[in-house]
């Protein structure tokens, strides 16, 4: 029955030689959110930070070098592997597992700079109102599938659902949160129940406060106010933060203009990654030393 949910971040070789992970509890605690949602077990904070740490440890002559613009991307799974014909009872076995891989960018260098088009999706819906889409539940993804390889045909590169019951607020880029920057210089990202909320967005509200841009979570009535929006990006861990070039709804395209105060935000979480900056919330968790395997 896909009674499963996952988690996605990040592991880098740091300029001192160190591998570290960025925020494994903020990803533990999001895979304990989606383990509520689907009755499942929690897995303890520190049974799912070490395991992360098992996996890149074990793994460690695999993640790429520091200066390569490249990590290891880390897939921690939580599924039930019991017996279970019906929905109730629960099946009484559960396997928590993490795989590795090195991984570049999600998209190209030059996309994320360049930007991407985006298409609003009128005829398909990610999340239905309380529903599971703000859990990372096996099949969240699912539904952007054929929407996603429709608006490619079309030469878009990406999705933009709002949401099902209005088509009125702005939701989820097709893997990624939505953000942007006001006219007037605020960063602000959607807040509804159905929107699975990205660490990498968290860490950039935080990067924004700590250099005194204000910093709004709130609906984003599209047609209202999308052209009040200087900069938009979509945020996620594997995506980090790219430019989105303009958005199309119908027979209208919107242009935002730069792309300067999330690429600067950007640049701040990805130097603190890599150890090029101080880590002042204490985001990072070290692993090993550089091809050396941490047990």
């Amino acid at each position: 029955y896909g009674i499963s949910c996952f988690e996605g971040l990040k592991a880098f070789a740091c300029k001192d030689g160190v591998i570290r992970l960025a925020n494994p509890t903020m990803n533990a605690a999001r895979m304990q959110d989606g383990a509520r949602k689907l009755r499942m077990p929690e897995v303890p904070t520190a049974m799912f930070v070490e395991g992360v740490r098992q996996a890149v440890g074990r793994n460690a002559e695999f993640v790429p070098p520091y200066g390569y613009a490249a990590s290891m991307y880390v897939r921690p799974l939580l599924f039930a592997s019991g017996a279970m014909l019906g929905l109730a009872p629960l099946a009484e076995e559960f396997t928590f597992l993490v795989t590795v891989t090195p991984a570049g960018g999600y998209f190209g260098k030059a996309v994320c700079e360049e930007g991407l088009d985006a298409l609003v999706m009128e005829d398909h819906d990610r999340a239905a109102p309380k529903g599971t889409g703000r859990v990372k539940a096996a099949g969240n993804y699912a539904a952007d599938m054929e929407p996603l390889h429709t608006a490619k045909a079309q030469g878009y590169g990406t999705t933009l659902y709002l949401d099902a019951k209005e088509r009125r607020y702005v939701e989820e880029f097709s893997v990624a949160n939505f953000v942007g920057i006001t006219r007037d210089g605020a960063f602000v990202t959607p807040a509804a129940e159905t929107i699975l909320e990205s660490t990498t967005n968290k860490m950039l509200q935080q990067l924004a406060l700590d250099e005194g841009i204000r910093v709004e979570r709130r609906p984003v009535d599209f047609d209202a106010e999308i052209e009040s929006f200087s900069e938009v990006g979509m945020v996620g861990t594997a995506a980090v933060v790219v430019r989105v070039r303009s958005i199309t709804r119908r027979d209208r395209s919107y242009r935002p203009g730069s792309f300067d105060k999330l690429a600067k935000l950007r640049a701040k979480l990805q130097a603190i990654q890599c150890g090029e900056e101080p880590d002042k919330h204490s985001w990072l968790v070290d692993v090993c030393n550089v091809r050396q395997s941490a047990l």
